[in-house]
């Protein structure tokens, strides 16, 4: 029994490896399909799955992890394909967290 499951668990994730290397593969040859002058390297791929291969900044990295203003759930990557967990709203989607206090965390942090 747990061999069993210790082998589906494997297989589901040689899948999802496989299909994070097919999503990457897919955005770079859709970049390099392009002129040079029009890389941008980031977009979506098929018009859903956001990529990104710039270089990350803090911003972006804190805009994609730590973004009390928003009530998305999921945010665009700050580098590569796939999205990011917005830690605040999985917070008050499990109420841990009222928007008003996740909004003093950040001003605090700016200040």
């Amino acid at each position: 029994m747990i061999r069993t499951i210790r082998s589906e668990v494997s297989d589901l994730a040689w899948l999802l490896r496989l299909l994070l290397l097919a999503a990457i593969g897919g955005a770079l040859y859709r970049e390099m399909r392009l002129p040079p002058e029009e890389r941008t390297w980031r977009g979506r791929l098929l018009g859903i799955v956001p990529y990104d291969f710039r270089v990350p900044t803090p911003r972006r990295v804190m805009d994609a992890y730590w973004n009390p203003k928003s009530d998305k759930l999921f945010a665009d990557q700050p580098f590569g394909v796939g999205w990011a967990v917005n830690v605040p709203a999985l917070l008050r989607a499990f109420g841990r967290l009222s928007r008003s206090t996740a909004a003093d965390e950040a001003a605090g942090k700016d200040a």
